[in-house]
C-alpha cells in the first residue's frame, strides 16, 4: 500500500468519524455532510484524499463494507413487527423493485438522454434504499409500527436484492457489448442472476444456523464477554461474505443478508453489546465510504447539471415510486394513509453510489481493454454515459435524502402516521406490580409491554400472558430499533436500580415529552426527572416487598380515595399516566382509576 492510499483511508476513517458525531449531537442525517466532507477533502478540494489511489483494492473494500452493513441491519429485523406486514415487504422486494427498475431505466432513458443498456444499469442500482439512511431518518420521526416495519425490512433486504441485479446486469452488459446479442445471452444471463441468489442462500443459511449455535454456547455463561460475541459474529460474517464471493461474485452479500436474520433471532445476553458494535462498525464504514467515493469526484462536474437531473429525481420520488408502492402494496396490511407515506419514501444513500461507483469502474475498464462489438462513435457515446453515472447519483442521493428528511416529518404528520401519538404503556422492569398493572391495564383494553434484562422474570410475565421483551433499558439505540413498541405512548421506569431507571426515564422524556413518564425507583430521581418522579419517598424495593405478602393488589377504581396509590386512569381503552404534573384528581367523570389499595375496592 502506498503513502497516498495509507494517507486517505486514515483522513477518511477520523474525520468522517467527528462529522458523525457532531451529526448524531445535532439529530440531523450524516449523510449530505458527509458528502461535502468528501468533496472538500478529496482532488477537488485539499486533495488530502483520493479514493483513486486506491485502484482496485476499492471494489474489494466497497464489498466486504457493504456486507458488514447488510449484517448489522439484518441484525436489527425485528421478527414481531415484520409479521404485521409480510405481503407488503415482500410486494416492495419483488414487484416493487420490478417497476423501480423499469420506471427509473425508463425515464433515464427518455429524460437524461442515456442510452438503453447504460439506463437499465443505472435503473439496477437505484432500486436500493439502504438501512443506513432510512433507520436515522426513521428513528427521528418514528413512524407507527407497520409503517416502521415495512421501511426497516425493505431497506435491509433490499440491499442485496439491487446489489444483485446490478452486478448481474453488469455481467450481462459485458457479454452483450464484447460478444454482442446472440442465442446464448438469455440463458447465461438468467444462470448470472440466480447463481448469487441459490449460492448465497445456502451459504446464508448454513453460516446463520454456525452463528446462532457459537452465540447459544456463548450464551451458557452467566454473563458472557461482550468481545466474544462481537468477534463471533465478525467472523461469522465475513466468513460468509468470503465463501459467498469464492462461489459466485457477489453472492456474500445474499448470504449475509440470510445469515444477519437467522443470527438475528438469537437469544443472548451480549445481545444488546453485539448491536452497538455492529452499529459502530457501520457508521464508521458507512462515513469512510462516502468520504472515500466522494474523494474522486471533479467538483466542477458539478456545473453540468441542468433541470433534468432534479427533474429526474422528482420523477423517481413522486411517480416511480408510488406506482411501484401502490402496486406492490396492494390488498396489504397497511392502510391507504401508510401506503401514501412509504409511496415518497425511498431516500439513497452509500450502497447505491457504491454499487454504481464499482459498476461503471468495471465496464468503463471492459471497453476500453476488450474487442467490442461498438463502433467507434457508439463506443465514445456509451462511454460517456457510463461517465455521467457518478454525477447522476450524486443528485439522486442528495435529493432524495434532502427530500425524505424535510417532506417526510411534514407528510408523516399530515396523514397521522407518526408513532409518538399512540397509547401503548411500556413498563421498564417485570417484577409482581408491574405485572399486575400491565394484567390491569390489559383488561381495560390498553396495549402494554414489559422490558426486563432478567430472563427468568421475562418468562414469569409471559406465563401471565403479558407482552414482554428481554433486553437492556439503558441501550437507548436498542429501545428505539426494537424495545420500544412503536405506537408508545407511555413508559415506567421502576427497575429499583436507579441508574437503569433514570437513563430509561430520560430517554422516554426525550422520545415523548414531560407528562409521559414516570420514574420509581431505589432512591429520588434527580434534576428534571423529579417532576416524574412517584416513589412519594417510597423506595421500589420496600413497595415490592409489601405487594408479594399480598398487603397491596393492583385494581381499578371510580374513585381516588378508593386507592392508596394511583398510578393513571383509563378512558375507553385510552390510558392517562398520574405524574405530579397531570393532576389526576381533575380527570374528567368518566375516567376509570388504576392503581394499588389494601384490598379490591367495592364496586
Amino acid at each position: 500500500m502506498t503513502n497516498t492510499s495509507a494517507q486517505s483511508i486514515a483522513l477518511a476513517l477520523g474525520v468522517s468519524a467527528i462529522v458523525s458525531v457532531v451529526c448524531r449531537r445535532i439529530r440531523i442525517p450524516a449523510l449530505l455532510p458527509l458528502l461535502a466532507t468528501g468533496l472538500a477533502l478529496g482532488t477537488s478540494g485539499l486533495g488530502v484524499v483520493d479514493g483513486s489511489s486506491l485502484g482496485r483494492a476499492l471494489t474489494g473494500f466497497i464489498t466486504v463494507a457493504i456486507g458488514l452493513l447488510i449484517f448489522e441491519g439484518a441484525l436489527h429485523l425485528n421478527r414481531e413487527e415484520l409479521s404485521r406486514a409480510p405481503r407488503a415487504v415482500w410486494g416492495l422486494l419483488t414487484l416493487g423493485a420490478t417497476i423501480t427498475w423499469i420506471g427509473a431505466a425508463a425515464a433515464a432513458h427518455f429524460l437524461l438522454g442515456i442510452s438503453p443498456p447504460i439506463a437499465i444499469l443505472f435503473g439496477a442500482a437505484v432500486i436500493v434504499t439502504g438501512p443506513t439512511v432510512v433507520q436515522p431518518i426513521l428513528r427521528l420521526m418514528r413512524v407507527s409500527p407497520r409503517l416502521h416495519a415495512v421501511l426497516a425490512a425493505e431497506a435491509v433486504l433490499i440491499d442485496p436484492i439491487g446489489v444483485v441485479v446490478t452486478i448481474t446486469t453488469l455481467d450481462v452488459l459485458r457479454l452483450y457489448f464484447l460478444h454482442g446479442a446472440d442465442s446464448t445471452i438469455a440463458s447465461e444471463g438468467a444462470w448470472i442472476f440466480f447463481r448469487p441468489l441459490l449460492g448465497g442462500a445456502g451459504i446464508g443459511i448454513t453460516m446463520g444456523i454456525l452463528g446462532r449455535v457459537l452465540l447459544a454456547a456463548l450464551g451458557h455463561s452467566a454473563k458472557p464477554e461482550p468481545q466474544l460475541v462481537n468477534l463471533t459474529a465478525v467472523g461469522v460474517c465475513m466468513t460468509c461474505v468470503g465463501i459467498g464471493e469464492a462461489i459466485t461474485p457477489e453472492g456474500g452479500l445474499a448470504a449475509v443478508t440470510i445469515c444477519g436474520v437467522i443470527m438475528a433471532r438469537a437469544k443472548i445476553l451480549g445481545g444488546t453489546e453485539l448491536r452497538a458494535f455492529k452499529e459502530l462498525l457501520a457508521v464508521m464504514l458507512v462515513g469512510t465510504l462516502f468520504v472515500l467515493l466522494a474523494s474522486r469526484f471533479d467538483v466542477m462536474r458539478l456545473r453540468s447539471i441542468t433541470w433534468r437531473e432534479g427533474a429526474f429525481v422528482l420523477i423517481l420520488i413522486f411517480a416511480v415510486r408510488p406506482v411501484s408502492v401502490l402496486l406492490a402494496t396492494w390488498r396489504s396490511k397497511l392502510d391507504l394513509r401508510e401506503r401514501l407515506f412509504v409511496a415518497t419514501f425511498a431516500p439513497r444513500g452509500i450502497v447505491a453510489l457504491s454499487v454504481i461507483a464499482v459498476a461503471s469502474d468495471e465496464l468503463a475498464r471492459a471497453l476500453n481493454e476488450g474487442k467490442s462489438n461498438l463502433s467507434a462513435g457508439t463506443l465514445q457515446a456509451t462511454l460517456a454515459d457510463i461517465e455521467r453515472l457518478d454525477l447522476i447519483m450524486f443528485v439522486v442521493i442528495a435529493g432524495t435524502v434532502l427530500l425524505a428528511s424535510v417532506l417526510s416529518p411534514m407528510l408523516a404528520w399530515l396523514l397521522g402516521v407518526r408513532a409518538g401519538e399512540g397509547g401503548t404503556v411500556m413498563l421498564v422492569g417485570a417484577h409482581p406490580i408491574s405485572v399486575a398493572l400491565a394484567k390491569q391495564l390489559t383488561r381495560h383494553g390498553v396495549p402494554v409491554r414489559l422490558v426486563d434484562s432478567s430472563e427468568e422474570s421475562i418468562d414469569i410475565a409471559a406465563t401471565e400472558g403479558v407482552d414482554c421483551i428481554i433486553g437492556d433499558a439503558t441501550d437507548t439505540r436498542w429501545l428505539d430499533d426494537f424495545g420500544s413498541p412503536h405506537d408508545i405512548g407511555w413508559v415506567i421506569a421502576w427497575t429499583g436500580n436507579h441508574d437503569v431507571d433514570q437513563l430509561a426515564a430520560r430517554w422516554a422524556e426525550n422520545r415523548l415529552g414531560k407528562g409521559h413518564t414516570a420514574v420509581w425507583s431505589a432512591k429520588p430521581a434527580r434534576g428534571s426527572l423529579e417532576a416524574a418522579d412517584i416513589s412519594t419517598g417510597e423506595p421500589l424495593a420496600e413497595a415490592i416487598a409489601k405487594f408479594e405478602r399480598e398487603h397491596f393488589t393492583c385494581a381499578d377504581a371510580s374513585d381516588t380515595k378508593a386507592l392508596a396509590r394511583v398510578f393513571g386512569w383509563v378512558i375507553g381503552d385510552k390510558f392517562t399516566l398520574n405524574v405530579p404534573i397531570s393532576r389526576a384528581l381533575q380527570a374528567p367523570e368518566q375516567a376509570v382509576f388504576i392503581g394499588v389499595c389494601d384490598a379490591p375496592p367495592a364496586k
